[in-house]
Protein backbone atom coordinates (compact mmCIF):
# COMPACT_ATOMS: atom_id res chain seq x y z
CA UNK A 1 0.00 0.00 0.00
CA UNK A 2 1.33 3.53 -0.41
CA UNK A 3 1.40 6.19 2.28
CA UNK A 4 -1.60 7.99 0.79
CA UNK A 5 -3.58 4.54 0.83
CA UNK A 6 -2.47 4.06 4.69
CA UNK A 7 -3.39 8.19 5.17
CA UNK A 8 -7.01 7.43 3.62
CA UNK A 9 -7.60 4.56 5.45
CA UNK A 10 -7.20 6.25 8.86
CA UNK A 11 -8.94 9.43 7.81
CA UNK A 12 -11.75 7.07 6.36
CA UNK A 13 -11.73 4.94 9.47
CA UNK A 14 -11.94 8.10 12.06
CA UNK A 15 -14.74 9.83 10.13
CA UNK A 16 -16.75 6.81 9.71
CA UNK A 17 -17.04 5.46 12.31
CA UNK A 18 -16.83 8.40 15.04
CA UNK A 19 -18.97 9.61 17.46
CA UNK A 20 -21.15 6.28 17.57
CA UNK A 21 -21.27 6.67 21.53
CA UNK A 22 -22.65 10.37 21.38
CA UNK A 23 -25.33 9.45 19.00
CA UNK A 24 -28.39 11.15 19.55
CA UNK A 25 -32.03 9.39 18.58
CA UNK A 26 -34.19 11.76 17.29
CA UNK A 27 -37.58 12.47 19.23
CA UNK A 28 -39.53 11.59 16.18
CA UNK A 29 -38.90 9.78 12.59
CA UNK A 30 -37.47 12.41 10.02
CA UNK A 31 -40.28 11.91 7.90
CA UNK A 32 -43.13 13.20 10.79
CA UNK A 33 -40.39 16.10 11.57
CA UNK A 34 -41.14 19.74 10.47
CA UNK A 35 -37.59 19.77 9.25
CA UNK A 36 -38.33 17.51 6.09
CA UNK A 37 -40.87 16.05 4.40
CA UNK A 38 -43.29 13.10 3.94
CA UNK A 39 -41.33 10.33 2.14
CA UNK A 40 -43.59 7.41 3.38
CA UNK A 41 -46.15 7.77 1.02
CA UNK A 42 -49.16 4.98 0.29
CA UNK A 43 -47.38 4.06 -3.26
CA UNK A 44 -44.38 4.62 -4.79
CA UNK A 45 -45.92 6.47 -6.93
CA UNK A 46 -46.87 9.06 -5.03
CA UNK A 47 -43.56 9.02 -3.04
CA UNK A 48 -41.88 9.97 -6.60
CA UNK A 49 -44.09 13.14 -7.06
CA UNK A 50 -43.60 14.35 -3.57
CA UNK A 51 -39.85 13.49 -3.48
CA UNK A 52 -39.34 15.93 -7.05
CA UNK A 53 -41.16 18.28 -5.46
CA UNK A 54 -39.58 18.70 -2.32
CA UNK A 55 -36.04 18.37 -4.36
CA UNK A 56 -37.02 20.79 -6.67
CA UNK A 57 -37.88 23.49 -3.58
CA UNK A 58 -34.68 22.26 -1.45
CA UNK A 59 -32.25 21.27 -3.63
CA UNK A 60 -28.82 23.68 -3.98
CA UNK A 61 -28.70 23.41 -7.49
CA UNK A 62 -25.00 23.65 -9.06
CA UNK A 63 -25.78 24.05 -12.59
CA UNK A 64 -27.94 25.79 -14.89
CA UNK A 65 -29.79 22.33 -16.05
CA UNK A 66 -32.04 22.50 -13.28
CA UNK A 67 -34.25 19.51 -14.75
CA UNK A 68 -31.09 17.59 -15.61
CA UNK A 69 -30.32 17.84 -11.49
CA UNK A 70 -33.71 16.45 -10.51
CA UNK A 71 -33.77 13.77 -13.03
CA UNK A 72 -30.22 12.20 -11.20
CA UNK A 73 -31.35 12.91 -7.97
CA UNK A 74 -34.76 11.89 -7.96
CA UNK A 75 -36.09 8.29 -6.90
CA UNK A 76 -37.78 7.14 -10.17
CA UNK A 77 -39.27 4.20 -11.76
CA UNK A 78 -38.77 1.98 -14.99
CA UNK A 79 -41.57 -0.34 -16.00
CA UNK A 80 -40.82 -3.51 -18.79
CA UNK A 81 -42.16 -3.50 -21.82
CA UNK A 82 -44.79 -5.85 -21.10
CA UNK A 83 -46.55 -6.43 -17.87
CA UNK A 84 -44.27 -8.49 -15.06
CA UNK A 85 -44.90 -10.00 -11.82
CA UNK A 86 -41.36 -9.47 -11.20
CA UNK A 87 -40.07 -6.36 -9.34
CA UNK A 88 -36.52 -4.75 -7.87
CA UNK A 89 -36.01 -2.17 -5.06
CA UNK A 90 -32.74 -0.45 -5.54
CA UNK A 91 -30.74 1.45 -3.14
CA UNK A 92 -27.50 3.48 -3.49
CA UNK A 93 -24.91 4.56 -1.18
CA UNK A 94 -23.71 7.50 1.36
CA UNK A 95 -23.47 10.64 -0.52
CA UNK A 96 -24.94 9.04 -3.80
CA UNK A 97 -28.18 9.62 -5.73
CA UNK A 98 -30.39 7.41 -7.47
CA UNK A 99 -28.15 7.78 -10.40
CA UNK A 100 -26.11 5.41 -9.28
CA UNK A 101 -28.77 2.70 -10.53
CA UNK A 102 -29.36 4.67 -14.28
CA UNK A 103 -27.20 1.56 -15.71
CA UNK A 104 -28.55 -1.26 -14.04
CA UNK A 105 -32.03 -0.65 -13.34
CA UNK A 106 -32.51 -0.19 -17.20
CA UNK A 107 -30.69 -3.58 -17.40
CA UNK A 108 -32.79 -4.83 -14.85
CA UNK A 109 -35.92 -3.22 -16.87
CA UNK A 110 -34.91 -5.19 -20.37
CA UNK A 111 -35.02 -8.22 -18.18
CA UNK A 112 -38.54 -7.82 -17.44
CA UNK A 113 -38.46 -6.02 -13.64
CA UNK A 114 -40.94 -3.13 -12.96
CA UNK A 115 -37.91 -1.28 -11.02
CA UNK A 116 -37.74 1.21 -8.46
CA UNK A 117 -35.21 3.35 -7.45
CA UNK A 118 -35.31 4.58 -3.74
CA UNK A 119 -33.74 8.24 -2.37
CA UNK A 120 -32.38 7.89 1.25
CA UNK A 121 -33.22 10.91 3.19
CA UNK A 122 -31.20 13.70 3.51
CA UNK A 123 -29.76 12.91 -0.01
CA UNK A 124 -30.53 14.52 -3.44
CA UNK A 125 -30.66 17.78 -1.70
CA UNK A 126 -27.52 19.84 0.04
CA UNK A 127 -24.87 17.97 2.39
CA UNK A 128 -25.95 19.69 5.25
CA UNK A 129 -29.43 17.91 5.08
CA UNK A 130 -27.43 14.28 6.19
CA UNK A 131 -27.00 15.88 9.73
CA UNK A 132 -30.91 14.94 9.86
CA UNK A 133 -31.62 11.26 9.33
CA UNK A 134 -30.32 8.44 11.57
CA UNK A 135 -30.37 4.97 10.87
CA UNK A 136 -33.48 4.16 11.57
CA UNK A 137 -34.95 6.63 8.81
CA UNK A 138 -32.82 4.64 5.97
CA UNK A 139 -34.23 1.27 7.31
CA UNK A 140 -37.51 2.96 7.81
CA UNK A 141 -37.88 3.86 4.14
CA UNK A 142 -36.24 0.67 2.68
CA UNK A 143 -38.67 -1.43 4.88
CA UNK A 144 -41.63 -0.02 4.09
CA UNK A 145 -41.51 0.42 0.17
CA UNK A 146 -39.74 -3.16 0.26
CA UNK A 147 -42.97 -4.24 2.12
CA UNK A 148 -45.47 -2.37 -0.31
CA UNK A 149 -43.79 -3.74 -3.68
CA UNK A 150 -43.75 -7.31 -1.72
CA UNK A 151 -48.09 -6.92 -1.35
CA UNK A 152 -47.73 -6.04 -5.11
CA UNK A 153 -45.44 -8.25 -6.92
CA UNK A 154 -45.05 -12.02 -6.74
CA UNK A 155 -41.06 -11.87 -7.07
CA UNK A 156 -39.26 -9.44 -5.23
CA UNK A 157 -35.49 -8.67 -5.66
CA UNK A 158 -33.47 -6.44 -3.69
CA UNK A 159 -30.28 -4.05 -4.52
CA UNK A 160 -27.97 -2.01 -2.97
CA UNK A 161 -24.43 -0.11 -3.08
CA UNK A 162 -22.40 -0.07 -0.47
CA UNK A 163 -24.52 1.19 2.45
CA UNK A 164 -27.40 0.42 0.19
CA UNK A 165 -26.38 -2.74 0.23
CA UNK A 166 -26.54 -2.78 4.09
CA UNK A 167 -29.96 -1.72 4.24
CA UNK A 168 -31.66 -4.43 1.85
CA UNK A 169 -29.43 -7.22 3.05
CA UNK A 170 -30.80 -6.15 6.82
CA UNK A 171 -34.45 -6.36 5.54
CA UNK A 172 -33.66 -9.50 3.35
CA UNK A 173 -32.77 -11.22 6.78
CA UNK A 174 -34.69 -9.33 9.23
CA UNK A 175 -38.22 -9.65 6.79
CA UNK A 176 -37.90 -12.29 4.58
CA UNK A 177 -40.13 -12.68 1.36
CA UNK A 178 -37.22 -11.24 -0.79
CA UNK A 179 -36.64 -13.70 -4.05
CA UNK A 180 -32.58 -12.43 -3.98
CA UNK A 181 -30.00 -9.79 -3.50
CA UNK A 182 -27.70 -7.86 -6.16
CA UNK A 183 -25.08 -6.05 -3.74
CA UNK A 184 -22.52 -4.01 -5.22
CA UNK A 185 -19.35 -3.09 -3.01
CA UNK A 186 -21.49 -3.62 -0.17
CA UNK A 187 -20.38 -2.04 2.75
CA UNK A 188 -20.35 -4.92 5.39
CA UNK A 189 -17.04 -3.49 6.67
CA UNK A 190 -14.35 -1.38 6.19
CA UNK A 191 -10.62 -1.48 6.85
CA UNK A 192 -10.41 -0.71 9.99
CA UNK A 193 -13.28 -1.59 12.07
CA UNK A 194 -11.40 -1.58 14.86
CA UNK A 195 -11.34 2.26 15.18
CA UNK A 196 -14.35 2.54 16.51
CA UNK A 197 -13.04 2.47 19.85
CA UNK A 198 -12.16 5.91 18.81
CA UNK A 199 -15.65 7.02 18.11
CA UNK A 200 -16.43 10.09 20.56
CA UNK A 201 -13.23 12.10 19.09
CA UNK A 202 -14.45 13.29 15.81
CA UNK A 203 -17.79 14.39 17.14
CA UNK A 204 -16.32 16.28 19.89
CA UNK A 205 -14.67 18.83 17.84
CA UNK A 206 -16.49 19.16 14.24
CA UNK A 207 -19.81 18.48 12.93
CA UNK A 208 -18.66 17.85 9.49
CA UNK A 209 -16.33 14.55 8.47
CA UNK A 210 -15.07 16.34 5.45
CA UNK A 211 -16.03 19.24 2.87
CA UNK A 212 -15.64 20.14 -0.57
CA UNK A 213 -16.49 22.39 -3.37
CA UNK A 214 -19.70 20.54 -4.44
CA UNK A 215 -19.14 20.01 -8.28
CA UNK A 216 -20.67 16.59 -9.00
CA UNK A 217 -24.20 16.61 -10.20
CA UNK A 218 -25.11 13.10 -9.00
CA UNK A 219 -23.46 12.83 -5.46
CA UNK A 220 -22.45 15.04 -2.72
CA UNK A 221 -18.71 15.55 -2.08
CA UNK A 222 -18.87 16.47 1.56
CA UNK A 223 -20.90 14.59 4.17
CA UNK A 224 -21.24 15.64 7.97
CA UNK A 225 -20.53 13.28 10.73
CA UNK A 226 -23.89 12.17 11.34
CA UNK A 227 -24.23 10.52 8.01
CA UNK A 228 -21.30 8.34 9.18
CA UNK A 229 -22.48 7.37 12.00
CA UNK A 230 -25.66 6.35 10.33
CA UNK A 231 -23.56 4.15 7.82
CA UNK A 232 -22.00 2.79 10.78
CA UNK A 233 -25.01 1.71 12.20
CA UNK A 234 -25.54 -0.24 9.44
CA UNK A 235 -22.58 -2.30 9.31
CA UNK A 236 -23.21 -2.92 12.93
CA UNK A 237 -26.68 -4.40 12.16
CA UNK A 238 -25.63 -6.19 9.00
CA UNK A 239 -22.74 -7.81 10.63
CA UNK A 240 -24.53 -8.86 14.00
CA UNK A 241 -27.34 -10.63 11.91
CA UNK A 242 -24.53 -12.11 9.82
CA UNK A 243 -23.05 -13.49 12.71
CA UNK A 244 -26.57 -15.35 13.77
CA UNK A 245 -27.96 -16.76 10.57
CA UNK A 246 -26.82 -17.71 7.33
CA UNK A 247 -28.87 -15.71 4.37
CA UNK A 248 -30.13 -18.68 2.06
CA UNK A 249 -31.61 -17.05 -1.12
CA UNK A 250 -29.93 -15.86 -4.26
CA UNK A 251 -27.02 -13.20 -3.75
CA UNK A 252 -25.03 -11.71 -6.60
CA UNK A 253 -22.65 -9.79 -5.02
CA UNK A 254 -19.75 -7.62 -6.86
CA UNK A 255 -16.27 -6.25 -5.87
CA UNK A 256 -13.35 -4.75 -6.16
CA UNK A 257 -10.06 -6.09 -5.03
CA UNK A 258 -9.11 -2.38 -4.51
CA UNK A 259 -11.64 -0.69 -2.97
CA UNK A 260 -10.59 1.89 -0.89
CA UNK A 261 -13.59 2.07 1.36
CA UNK A 262 -14.63 -1.71 2.17
CA UNK A 263 -12.46 -4.86 2.77
CA UNK A 264 -13.16 -6.95 -0.40
CA UNK A 265 -11.64 -9.90 1.59
CA UNK A 266 -13.74 -9.40 4.54
CA UNK A 267 -16.81 -9.24 1.80
CA UNK A 268 -15.63 -12.23 0.44
CA UNK A 269 -15.49 -14.67 3.31
CA UNK A 270 -19.02 -13.45 4.33
CA UNK A 271 -20.37 -14.61 0.82
CA UNK A 272 -18.41 -17.93 1.19
CA UNK A 273 -20.08 -18.18 4.84
CA UNK A 274 -23.08 -16.85 5.10
CA UNK A 275 -24.72 -17.04 2.02
CA UNK A 276 -25.45 -20.37 1.02
CA UNK A 277 -27.83 -20.68 -1.73
CA UNK A 278 -26.66 -22.52 -4.90
CA UNK A 279 -27.36 -19.72 -6.93
CA UNK A 280 -25.18 -17.44 -5.79
CA UNK A 281 -21.99 -15.55 -7.68
CA UNK A 282 -19.32 -13.24 -6.86
CA UNK A 283 -17.69 -11.10 -9.15
CA UNK A 284 -14.34 -10.08 -8.25
CA UNK A 285 -12.63 -6.87 -9.94
CA UNK A 286 -9.02 -7.59 -9.93
CA UNK A 287 -6.10 -10.32 -9.91
CA UNK A 288 -5.43 -11.96 -6.34
CA UNK A 289 -7.95 -14.71 -7.28
CA UNK A 290 -8.88 -17.04 -9.83
CA UNK A 291 -12.13 -18.11 -11.34
CA UNK A 292 -13.94 -21.40 -9.78
CA UNK A 293 -17.23 -22.36 -9.37
CA UNK A 294 -19.10 -19.28 -7.67
CA UNK A 295 -16.84 -16.51 -8.00
CA UNK A 296 -16.31 -14.98 -11.62
CA UNK A 297 -12.55 -13.03 -11.83
CA UNK A 298 -12.06 -9.84 -14.41
CA UNK A 299 -8.85 -8.65 -14.50
CA UNK A 300 -8.23 -4.77 -14.49
CA UNK A 301 -4.85 -4.60 -15.34
CA UNK A 302 -6.15 -3.06 -18.39
CA UNK A 303 -3.43 -0.84 -19.95
CA UNK A 304 -5.71 -0.97 -23.68
CA UNK A 305 -8.28 1.36 -21.32
CA UNK A 306 -5.58 3.02 -19.16
CA UNK A 307 -7.06 1.14 -16.03
CA UNK A 308 -4.68 -0.03 -13.29
CA UNK A 309 -7.61 -1.37 -10.36
CA UNK A 310 -10.87 -0.94 -9.68
CA UNK A 311 -13.13 1.44 -7.03
CA UNK A 312 -15.84 1.66 -5.02
CA UNK A 313 -18.10 2.87 -7.32
CA UNK A 314 -16.78 1.44 -10.61
CA UNK A 315 -18.84 -1.80 -10.93
CA UNK A 316 -21.94 0.22 -11.12
CA UNK A 317 -21.79 2.21 -14.69
CA UNK A 318 -21.86 0.88 -18.23
CA UNK A 319 -18.59 2.52 -20.31
CA UNK A 320 -21.74 4.29 -22.27
CA UNK A 321 -22.95 5.50 -18.98
CA UNK A 322 -23.54 9.62 -20.32
CA UNK A 323 -22.04 10.84 -17.06
CA UNK A 324 -19.57 8.32 -15.58
CA UNK A 325 -18.95 6.23 -18.73
CA UNK A 326 -15.47 5.96 -20.50
CA UNK A 327 -16.63 9.18 -22.51
CA UNK A 328 -18.89 10.79 -19.96
CA UNK A 329 -19.53 14.22 -18.79
CA UNK A 330 -18.20 13.98 -15.71
CA UNK A 331 -14.17 12.85 -14.79
CA UNK A 332 -13.47 12.65 -10.87
CA UNK A 333 -9.96 14.04 -10.97
CA UNK A 334 -9.93 14.28 -6.93
CA UNK A 335 -8.66 11.21 -6.67
CA UNK A 336 -5.90 11.59 -3.45
CA UNK A 337 -4.67 14.58 -1.39
CA UNK A 338 -2.31 16.03 -4.13
CA UNK A 339 -3.96 19.11 -5.41
CA UNK A 340 -1.52 19.99 -7.78
CA UNK A 341 -2.45 16.50 -9.23
CA UNK A 342 -6.13 17.17 -9.21
CA UNK A 343 -5.46 20.52 -11.34
CA UNK A 344 -3.11 18.74 -14.06
CA UNK A 345 -6.19 16.32 -14.69
CA UNK A 346 -8.61 19.39 -14.93
CA UNK A 347 -6.06 20.76 -17.51
CA UNK A 348 -6.71 18.03 -19.66
CA UNK A 349 -3.37 15.69 -19.24
CA UNK A 350 -3.51 12.08 -19.85
CA UNK A 351 -4.64 10.64 -17.48
CA UNK A 352 -5.24 6.83 -15.95
CA UNK A 353 -7.74 5.18 -13.90
CA UNK A 354 -7.94 3.51 -10.38
CA UNK A 355 -9.44 3.76 -6.70
CA UNK A 356 -9.29 6.54 -4.48
CA UNK A 357 -5.82 7.23 -3.49
CA UNK A 358 -3.92 4.45 -6.30
CA UNK A 359 -0.64 5.93 -6.88
CA UNK A 360 1.88 4.37 -10.04
CA UNK A 361 5.27 6.26 -10.24
CA UNK A 362 5.08 8.28 -13.24
CA UNK A 363 1.21 8.32 -13.73
CA UNK A 364 -1.91 10.46 -13.41
CA UNK A 365 -5.01 9.07 -11.89
CA UNK A 366 -8.46 9.93 -11.95
CA UNK A 367 -11.36 7.61 -10.10
CA UNK A 368 -12.48 4.68 -12.50
CA UNK A 369 -16.12 5.36 -12.76
CA UNK A 370 -17.05 3.01 -15.11
CA UNK A 371 -17.16 -1.10 -15.01
CA UNK A 372 -14.90 -2.20 -18.37
CA UNK A 373 -16.72 -5.83 -18.10
CA UNK A 374 -20.35 -4.25 -17.55
CA UNK A 375 -22.18 -6.54 -20.33
CA UNK A 376 -20.73 -9.47 -18.68
CA UNK A 377 -21.79 -8.75 -15.20
CA UNK A 378 -25.45 -8.16 -16.53
CA UNK A 379 -25.28 -11.47 -18.32
CA UNK A 380 -24.12 -13.13 -14.92
CA UNK A 381 -26.90 -11.50 -13.12
CA UNK A 382 -29.27 -12.32 -15.63
CA UNK A 383 -28.07 -16.00 -15.15
CA UNK A 384 -28.30 -15.85 -11.39
CA UNK A 385 -31.64 -14.69 -11.58
CA UNK A 386 -32.85 -17.69 -14.32
CA UNK A 387 -31.02 -20.53 -12.58
CA UNK A 388 -33.14 -19.37 -9.22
Amino acid sequence: MTRRFHILIVALSVTIFSACAHMQKEAEPLHLSAQYYDYLQADFESYVSVSRQWLRDNRNFISNDIEAELNMNAPFILEPEQASDKAALLVHGLGDSPYSFSDIAESLRKDGFSVFVLLLPGHGSKPGDLMLPHYEDWQRIVDHYAQHLKSRYGEVWLGGFSTGANLVTINAVEQGEVAGLLLFSPGFKTYSPFIESLAPIAAVFTDWGWRAEENNLARYRSSPINASIAYTDSAVRVRALLREQQVDIPAFIAISEADSVIDPYAIKAYFESNFVHQANQLVWYGESLKSEDKIHVHSMKRPDLRISTGSHMSPLFSSNNPYYGQSGAKKLCGNGFDSDDEQRCESGEETWFSAWGYEEEDKLFARLTWNPYYQEMEQQIRRMIRFK
